[in-house]
């Protein structure tokens, strides 16, 4: 028996070395893992886990460099990484299926469950339904608000509170805006519904039947494991550097989910077999296929602009971007996240899918290595994915953002004073939404602190005129041109802004003595 049982593992384990380790993926001319190799030290890439889907079956699972810049521990395919806003998917499979229960409708009106979502358009907030919520047609900008929320001590509460505030750049149901809050909302109605957190709904519902047991929704959760990536930024040396793992569960159903390339696979190849895993449902097929449906256009050229993609639509579902590459549909979500970005995405008729998680968020090897497996199933390597990108996002191999703020260091011109005393810069302003900025001389620069981020300090320095640089000792939230707005040499208001990848709206903080 003892033999029986001998011979009975090792087949098993022959056939598990086969599934995941001997997919031979050949990329531009390169094995998979010299391309990986590539990327990663193109992009200063610490660590990153890639899962590649075949045939609705996980034929490659693989983890690639160290967790953290420094120390030596391997990344490996249970390694876990932020993924951001890939849990977008997981909440919109959440509202088709209380939908399919009949307990909601995706045209219902958010104001009929949540009377206290308030937006500054009385139109929206008249009309709006769940659909509009989760597929970025509210109105509002993409990224607007997000410097109130991300990384922030607002609670969710008073973050919904604020939506009467951010005023729209377009009308309502008439384009694309990326808006966060949107799946926060979202959370809230899964709780106003079935009585249950979003997390705990997830859990039950989608995470626990996969069998993604690593998966977890909160950075609280993370302290029972080890095997986990440290986030990774560019300093404003421009030097990769390790960074905290940012808590932001108030805004945790747009993007708080935590997980793995063996657990990403599971939850894509489900995707791909449209509800089933191995045979068995997990979710019923009609229920993944209303989360494929397109719901809103995102403008953009069916043809003639050139794109090495040859895509001609892009449209938004439940949770997934739904677009062409090369003429074949696929859907697909990135997710990102302080030092971390991530990709899922698959080809439904060709049961093709992939997972990429990466521990450093100054990279398009998401991209890049998407469309190179992309190409992989398609049959296609004439093209090196990840060094065109590389050209077409950097400027001489420089990052952008280094090339703008080593030209305004050298546009800096001290014979053009502002027309304040800069020691009247202290004292304290006020944001409705932003809450209260308080300035006050430290040595020959000027600190201040922001109530909304009370861990976060920064510094004003005159730049030229009445402009200064807004510095955040937290690199992610970043740095600034701040325009100062005086009268007869008497300061009214300052404004402020966090980094693009927060938010692209500037702040105006009015003095209050």
């Amino acid at each position: 028996m003892k033999k029986t049982y001998k011979y009975l593992f090792l087949a098993l384990f022959l056939a598990f070395l086969q599934q995941f380790s001997f997919a031979q993926i050949t990329l531009a001319g390169k094995n998979i893992d010299d391309y990986v190799s590539e990327c990663m030290a193109r992009w200063q890439i610490p660590g990153m886990s890639v899962a590649v889907i075949e045939n609705g079956k996980v034929t490659f699972i693989k983890g690639y460099g160290i967790k953290e810049l420094g120390k030596s521990d391997k990344v490996d395919e249970n390694t876990l990484f932020a993924v951001a806003s890939n849990t977008k998917a997981f909440i919109g499979t959440s509202i088709a299926l209380l939908e399919s229960q009949g307990k909601i409708k995706l045209d219902d009106r958010v104001s009929a469950l949540l009377p206290d979502v308030v937006f500054n358009n009385a139109e929206t907030t008249k009309l709006l339904s769940i659909k509009d919520i989760l597929t970025h047609r509210v109105g509002i900008g993409t990224f607007h608000g997000d410097f109130i929320s991300w990384g922030t001590n607002v609670t969710t509460t008073e973050l919904i509170h604020n939506l009467r505030n951010i005023r729209p750049v377009y009308d309502f149901r008439n384009g694309y805006g990326y808006f966060n809050m949107g799946y926060v909302i979202a959370g809230e109605v899964i709780k106003e519904i079935t009585g249950q957190k979003w997390s705990d709904y997830v859990k039950q519902n989608i995470l626990t039947p996969l069998g993604m047991t690593s998966t977890v929704s909160s950075i609280t959760e993370l302290k029972s494991t080890d095997n986990k990536a440290t986030p990774h930024t560019d300093n404003y040396e421009y030097s990769m550097t390790p960074i905290p793992w940012r808590n932001v569960d108030n805004i945790g159903p747009c993007g708080a989910l935590i997980s793995s390339a063996t657990d990403m696979a599971k939850w894509v190849t489900m995707q791909i077999n449209e509800g089933t895993v191995d045979g068995k449902e997990i979710i019923p097929k009609k229920v993944i296929l209303r989360t494929h449906t397109p719901f809103n256009l995102i403008s953009s050229p069916s043809h003639g602009s050139g794109n090495r993609v040859y895509r001609h639509f892009r449209t938004y579902g439940l949770g997934w971007g739904i677009a062409d590459f090369r003429g074949e549909l696929f859907l697909e979500h990135s997710g990102g996240y302080d030092g971390m970005v991530s990709r899922t995405a698959f080809m439904p008729e060709k049961k093709f899918g992939l997972v990429i998680l990466t521990n450093n968020d100054q990279n398009e090897a998401i991209s890049s290595l998407m469309y190179q497996l992309f190409d992989y199933e398609l049959g296609n390597q004439s093209m090196n994915w990840d060094s065109v990108i590389f050209s077409l996002v950097t400027e001489n191999g420089q990052p952008p953002d280094k090339v703008y703020w080593e030209g305004l260091r050298d546009r800096k011109d001290p014979s053009l004073k502002p027309s304040f005393e800069m020691e009247s810069l202290t004292g304290t302003y006020y944001n409705e939404q932003a809450g209260t900025l308080t300035i006050s001389k430290t040595g020959s620069d000027y600190g201040f602190t922001l109530s909304t981020r009370p861990d976060t300090k920064g510094i004003f320095r005159h730049w030229r005129n009445d402009t200064l640089i807004c510095k955040f000792d937290d690199i992610m939230v970043g740095r600034c041109l701040a325009p100062v707005h005086a009268e007869s040499g008497r300061i009214v208001s300052i404004k402020i802004k966090g980094s693009d990848f927060i938010d692209p709206l500037y702040y105006e903080f009015i003095k209050k003595d």
